[in-house]
C-alpha cells in the first residue's frame, strides 16, 4: 500500500507571495496551476482531497483522468494561520520560521501550532488508511500538512521541524507507517 501526498498545483496567492492558510480568499488555481495538476503523474484506486479549493480542483482534475470520485476530508487543510492569511509572505517570514522552529507556539491572532497540525493529519491520514486498507490512495493537500506528514521529527514534544520545501504539484509517496 502506498500514500501519494500531493500538493496542490499554483494558486493565485502562490503568485502574490500571499500566505493562505485555510482562508477563503486564498481562491483556486491559476492557468499553470490548472495546468500542472493536469501534467501530474499519479495514480490511485481512491482519491481524497482537502476541502479548500485549491486542492479540491487540483483533485477533480486528477479524477478525471483517473475515473475515481474525490472524497473530501477538512482534516487535509492547510494549517489555520490566524492574522498571517493574506498577509505577503515576505513580511511575516521570520514569524512563520519561528512556528515551525517553536511548533507549541500559536500563531498571532488564533490559528493552530505545528504539533496542532501534525496531530491533526496524523490522524487523519491513520483514519484513512484504516478506512481504505490495502489501497493506493491519492491524498491531494498543502506544504504544510505534507511536511508534518513526513518529518522524522515530533513537534507534539515542541522539537523544531524543518520547513522544507513541498512545490506546487509535488508528489511525494509514503508507505505506511511512514505518513500514520
Amino acid at each position: 500500500m502506498a500514500v501519494h501526498l500531493v500538493r496542490h498545483g499554483q494558486s493565485a496567492w502562490n503568485v502574490a507571495g500571499r500566505v493562505q492558510g485555510q482562508s477563503p480568499r486564498a481562491g483556486s488555481l491559476t492557468a499553470a496551476g490548472r495546468a500542472q495538476a493536469a501534467a501530474l503523474d499519479v495514480t490511485g484506486t481512491v482519491l481524497v482531497s482537502s476541502d479548500l479549493p485549491r486542492a479540491r480542483e487540483t483533485a477533480e482534475t486528477i479524477a478525471a483522468r483517473l475515473g475515481l470520485p474525490v472524497l473530501v476530508d477538512a482534516g487535509l487543510r492547510e494549517q489555520r494561520l490566524g492574522a498571517l492569511e493574506g498577509r505577503r509572505f515576505a513580511e511575516v517570514q521570520p514569524v512563520i520560521d519561528g512556528l515551525w522552529a517553536h511548533p507549541l507556539r500559536l500563531p498571532p491572532g488564533g490559528g493552530e501550532s505545528v504539533a496542532d497540525l501534525h496531530l491533526r493529519v496524523r490522524r487523519t491520514l491513520g483514519r484513512l488508511a484504516a478506512r481504505h486498507a490495502g489501497e493506493e490512495l491519492v491524498v491531494v493537500t498543502h506544504g504544510g500538512p505534507i511536511r508534518v506528514a513526513t518529518t522524522g521529527v515530533d513537534p507534539v514534544s515542541g522539537s523544531a521541524v524543518p520547513r522544507v520545501a513541498v512545490g506546487n504539484a509535488a508528489v511525494i509517496t509514503v508507505r505506511p507507517g511512514a505518513a500514520v
